[in-house]
């Protein structure tokens, strides 16, 4: 399984792109629909097309784009197997575009896909072009180089079958995730729910979860145990690497 995630400049249409991908809202909190603005991660998933007619499932994280959520969208980025990178066609490449790119250069995120977003509000396909030529010029210089570019408008829905295609390509090329039965679950998010309990998420690095496993919660070495688990809003027995999982934990509190 395969995860994907945003980045990208406040206000470039991050989530609003996600959205209308997926179908599904990332925004989540009060706060960030009164805002409009993307504070915390944000979750998703779609299927993306293989290259022998199947579909693949696979995960979104939406980070926010603010520079004073940078912390967030350094927690979602972790772990994820190719980045969408958006850019607004009529504002082009801004100061968070080029922190979040240095952040997937270090990250070394194997690969990445670009949608120039807004498009619809673009009449002259000169300027068009130049902002492609200013994205491609600002990858260069980065392991993402080359990253193919596709304008799209999630209001009209012009290109978004094609990012699709291209997120499906970029995704296929990669080599597949390596078990080395390590289970490893970086926390990008803790919660509350009623008559559950303590419910952690996060994108399994390695390894596998199964239902019943005790695990360790570092780095205060509490120990838990796994009652249930879920991907994409469906329960599963196992929780297999690169699967975004929510898992509900006994014996433990989430602000243990």
């Amino acid at each position: 399984m395969r995860v994907i995630g945003t980045a990208g400049h406040v206000d470039h249409g991050k989530s609003t792109l996600v959205h209308a991908l997926t179908g599904i809202d990332p925004d989540r909190l009060q706060e960030e629909k009164a805002r409009g603005m993307t504070i915390d991660l944000g979750f998703a998933w779609l299927d993306l097309p293989r290259p022998d007619g199947t579909v693949e499932s696979v995960g979104v994280v939406d980070v926010p784009g603010h520079i004073d959520f940078i912390k967030n969208m350094l927690a979602g980025v972790g772990g994820i197997d190719a980045a969408l990178l958006v850019v607004a066609a009529d504002e082009g490449v801004m100061p968070q575009t080029r922190e979040h790119l240095a952040i997937l250069d270090l990250l070394a995120v194997p690969a990445a896909v670009v949608a120039l977003t807004k498009s619809d509000l673009i009449d002259d396909p000169e300027w068009l072009e130049l902002v492609e030529l200013d994205v491609a010029e600002l990858l260069a210089s980065t392991h993402l180089a080359g990253a193919p570019i596709v304008p799209v408008s999630a209001v009209t829905g012009a290109g978004l079958e094609e990012l699709k295609r291209v997120l499906a390509t970029a995704l296929t090329d990669l080599p597949p995730r390596r078990n080395r039965g390590r289970p490893r679950l970086p926390i990008d998010r803790v919660f509350t729910l009623s008559g559950f309990g303590t419910i952690v998420t996060g994108t399994l690095l390695d390894g596998e979860f199964n239902i019943g496993d005790t695990v360790e919660i570092l780095p205060a070495r509490r120990t838990a145990r796994i009652r249930s688990l879920q991907t994409h809003r469906r329960p599963v027995q196992t929780a297999r690497p690169g699967s975004r999982v929510a898992i509900n934990l006994t014996g433990v509190s989430a602000d243990a």
